[in-house]
């Protein structure tokens, strides 16, 4: 063979190599992404986790977050999930249909019932509750709030609890 044959070789095999270090890294930063991308908060509540989700909204997505949910209230000594909505891109849940959406929560709370751990969900939207309305999609017997605070807040009078500004 000649040098320019070796050549062409050394480099595809080269190549082929980058490719695999490339698409090893690729899976490496798509994991990293899953872990942030639903982030388990311990709340000031006892035995209450605030789960804040944000970006893009997917079927594939939402299944992770649901396992991810799961095996932490497990782990955990958790009766509370606080699912916070607000930092969904509401343009990806147009694609996927809001009863796909519906059905998704619907399954994550029956399965954290099961488990005996109460789901509350904050950060709906008003464009979002007015197409889950418009949509049909059965969205109901939900526990939700307008936004994180006042779920505390009810969540603390609910278990006899109340927050006190210490005078100095």
């Amino acid at each position: 063979m000649n040098n320019k044959v070796m050549r062409n070789i050394a480099s595809k095999e080269e190549l082929l190599q980058e490719n695999e270090q490339l698409k090893r890294k690729l899976a490496e930063y798509e994991g990293m992404i899953k872990e942030l991308s639903a982030p388990m908060i311990p709340s000031i509540v006892p035995n209450t986790m605030l789960v804040p989700l944000t970006g893009t909204f997917s079927v594939e997505r939402f299944a992770h977050i649901q396992d991810k949910i799961v095996n932490s209230v497990a782990e955990a000594d958790t009766d509370t999930v606080i699912i916070d909505l607000t930092g969904i891109n509401y343009l990806d849940i147009d694609e996927i249909g809001y009863l796909e959406l519906s059905d998704n929560i619907k399954n994550l709370t029956d399965a954290l019932k099961l488990m005996g751990v109460e789901t509350i969900f904050v950060g709906f939207s008003a464009k979002l509750v007015q197409k889950l309305v418009l949509s049909n999609s059965g969205f109901q017997g939900f526990k939700s709030y307008a936004t994180f605070r006042s779920a505390l807040k009810a969540l603390l009078k609910e278990k006899g609890m109340e927050i006190q500004q210490i005078e100095k």
